[in-house]
């Protein structure tokens, strides 16, 4: 008996000991996984760049093992015998590689341990794409992840908090030993609010009815009320038309006009009025005319596709008319692929993206579901005549999209269309993570299926580009500079925002149906609205207490944050070059606000010797003060006085204007003969509605300029100058004032 226990005994310790012996392996062979799966990530986002495939610096890839120990025109990069001789760990600690960015104390440790313990290496070779580096964007890049939940975070500053925006900014500057700056001014907020979401001065009517409201939803009343203004629609179909680079003529060296593409604009300025969701919004420019084909308005809407440049010029030579038609491709590509996704595709065109994950294979599947599109006018009964029994014979015209069945598209190698390669089927792109980018399509695929399809994945809930860049593209318009900087590319050159989880939580949001905000207690009603508001996005932004804030400058918040990223006030901006031109029709009371139609045009146009030209008029007449919307936008056609405050070309896509403060400015406002008609027009309306005291008069128009009273100070110059000068002079001078050139 006692033989047999100790024997079990025995037994039962080898096999502890096995256990123990074979647990150790594991955990040594675990470890070892570990530090080769960190030192993968480490060489995937620190060599890579230079060090993979053929094209590799030095020869030398760093993508498997075998190619480690192959080396490159130095030999081996690892020395199994003594591993601390290694090329590589020689390089890397001499500071020699990465040559810009050496590896800190930590990383070189780490590679040193793999180095030593034999360069274990475990699964297949290294992605280059994989991992986000220094010098690129990879799979993992902050924007193409799928969107988190995100918590509202608790601060605890004594800040009023009226939506949950102001938890994540208040959040931020806490951590920084800052506050938000105070509520504004009664008069300066609905000032701000008029012009961001109608473009134009609140009256003085307005103003005094606002002022003395103690309501506590007063400022949502208000904001409400300008949502439901058709003017709105007015203010960001201007925005957009930036966006989607819309113009009235074609540009190029002909530049004939295109005297039926304003249907498209108007189309905008009633889907945005009428809160068309978004999601819809992008699905009908994109394929409207599939998707309701006998719907006139779908025809309408797919004139996104073809509002940019193209020449009307056709070569003779083959090679020249592919060329032009891969380039006038690339444009719609790319315009697709910044306003809907915020990812430069274009740049893909001639070889991979060199700072996003897209390939040129996946450059050309996207090309392949828009190469059916081409320019023209499509001729459809208009719906009075329709009602009236008409016929396609029966006024109506419309500049838009003319689909035709493409043929199979071919990688074009370095975009040579004298070098092509492999077929492409249509197709999404890989790198937007929670998508499949297969659209299951053959390369001969019908036009129809092709553009459905890509509507479909561009709109796609899921995708998490789509609405990240509407909310940021939204945020920059009402405060002045994105969360991301750069609205039309949230891939790696627009670095990372400033705010992530709250651009995510506004994302989230927007895609989402109707609910409350609710921060510190108190519960918001939003708009009445469901997934995709616009308008609903519009109202959580500026009902927001960050919104509210004051432009005051506070000197400590200022050393640490000069660009005001943390959103630390309101940052003061200058009205657009259109908001100038319409405040001042309106202010002098000669605004004319027809909604819609064919606008008016102050260009003489001629054609001569081959090419179109556009001569600047100065217009007059109350048929010529519409809405600066409602301009006929000829590329070619400049204004001088929109011009000198900075209008952009609509040549080009302008997801964010430049602003500049030139002498220019104040001399137009002094000089041109808008502003001399206008000055003339104002001082008549002051003559008429305030009686012949000066001071009545001055007072009156600092209501309608300015929404306040004029103090003593104010007063006085103004009386001075109007004795020695006259009110037309005194309104002339007016126009060039801060005050009513910016917005606080």
């Amino acid at each position: 008996m006692f033989r047999t226990a100790r024997a079990e005994w025995k037994i039962g310790v080898r096999i502890f000991l096995v256990l123990f012996i074979v647990c150790f392996a594991q955990s040594a062979e675990s470890a070892d996984d570990d530090v080769a799966s960190q030192v993968k990530t480490l060489i995937t986002r620190k060599c890579l760049s230079c060090h993979n495939g053929n094209a590799a610096k030095g020869k030398l890839d760093l993508t498997t093992r075998e190619a480690l120990l192959t080396g490159g025109e130095s030999g081996s990069a690892f020395d199994s015998k003594v591993p601390l001789n290694s090329l590589l760990w020689l390089r890397v600690r001499q500071n020699e590689m990465p040559p810009k960015h050496p590896l800190s104390s930590d990383e070189k440790q780490l590679l040193k341990d793999w180095l030593t313990t034999g360069a274990a290496w475990t699964g297949g070779p290294l992605d280059p794409l994989a991992v986000s580096s220094e010098h690129r964007a990879g799979l993992d890049w902050w924007s193409l992840q799928p969107l988190p939940s995100v918590r509202i975070p608790f601060v605890k500053s004594l800040v009023v908090r009226r939506q949950p925006i102001d938890d994540f900014i208040a959040e931020k500057l806490e951590s920084q030993m800052l506050s938000m700056s105070p509520e504004a001014e009664r008069r300066v907020l609905i000032r701000r609010v008029s012009f961001d979401l109608l473009g134009l001065p609140p009256s003085p009517e307005d103003v005094e009815r606002f002022v003395p409201d103690d309501r506590p939803d007063a400022f949502e009343r208000v904001v409400d009320q300008l949502l439901a203004s058709p003017h709105y629609g007015e203010r960001w179909a201007r925005h957009w038309l930036d966006v989607v680079r819309f113009g009235e003529s074609h540009g190029f060296e002909r530049d004939l006009p295109r005297p039926n593409a304003w249907h498209y604009r108007d189309w905008v300025i009633a889907a945005l009025n009428r809160d068309m969701p978004y999601d819809e919004f992008v699905r009908w420019q994109l394929a409207g005319d599939l998707l309701a084909p006998n719907d006139v308005e779908a025809i309408k809407a797919v004139g996104f596709i073809v509002a940019g440049p193209h020449d009307t010029v056709v070569p003779v030579v083959d090679t020249m008319r592919a060329m032009m038609r891969q380039d006038e491709l690339e444009d719609i590509v790319g315009t697709v692929g910044q306003t809907f996704l915020g990812l430069t595709v274009n740049c893909a065109r001639c070889h991979d993206h060199k700072f996003d994950p897209i390939s040129t294979r996946e450059y050309y599947q996207l090309a392949s579901a828009l190469s059916g599109i081409d320019h023209g006018e499509r001729e459809v009964a208009s719906p009075d005549a329709i009602r009236q029994g008409g016929s396609l014979n029966t006024p109506l015209k419309i500049y838009s999209a003319i689909a035709t069945q493409p043929p199979a598209m071919k990688i074009h190698k370095r975009g040579s269309v004298k070098s092509l390669g492999e077929e492409v089927v249509p197709a999404g792109l890989s790198a937007v993570q929670g998508l499949t980018p297969g659209f299951d399509l053959r390369p001969d695929a019908i036009e129809s299926h092709r553009r459905i399809q890509l509507a479909n994945w561009i709109t796609e809930a899921r995708n998490p580009l789509f609405v990240r860049v509407m909310a940021n593209r939204v945020w920059h318009y009402h405060f002045g500079a994105g969360l991301v900087e750069s609205p039309n590319d949230l891939g790696f050159h627009a670095g990372r925002p400033s705010h992530p989880e709250l651009l995510d939580w506004l994302a989230t949001e927007f895609r989402a149906s109707n609910r409350c905000g609710s921060s510190a207690g108190q519960r918001i009603e939003l708009a009445d609205a469901g997934a995709f508001s616009l308008k609903r996005l519009h109202r959580l932004l500026i009902t927001s207490a960050t919104y509210r804030q004051s432009s005051t400058l506070n000197p400590i918040a200022i050393k640490l944050d000069a660009t005001n990223r943390l959103v630390w006030r309101m940052s003061p901006h200058r009205l657009e070059a259109e908001a100038v031109r319409d405040a001042m029709l309106a202010v002098a009371g000669e605004l004319n606000t027809e909604i819609g139609g064919k606008g008016y045009s102050d260009v003489n146009s001629h054609f001569f010797k081959g090419t179109q030209f556009y001569d600047p008029i100065d217009l007059t007449g109350y048929a010529s003060h519409r809405r600066t919307v409602y301009r006929m936008w000829a590329r070619g056609g400049r204004s001088p006085f929109l011009d000198t405050f900075d209008c952009p070309d609509p040549s080009t896509t302008t997801p964010r204007r430049s602003v500049t403060v030139t002498p220019l400015q104040a001399l137009s406002l002094l000089n041109n003969s808008f502003s001399l008609r206008m000055a003339d027009c104002f001082a008549n309306r002051l003559a008429k509605e305030a009686n012949s005291s000066p001071d009545s008069q001055i007072g009156r128009a600092y209501h309608l300029l300015f929404g306040r009273e004029p103090d003593a100070v104010e007063l006085t110059l103004g009386r001075e100058f109007i004795t020695r000068r006259g009110l037309a002079a005194f309104c002339r001078a007016m126009w060039n004032s801060s005050e009513f050139l910016f917005v606080d």
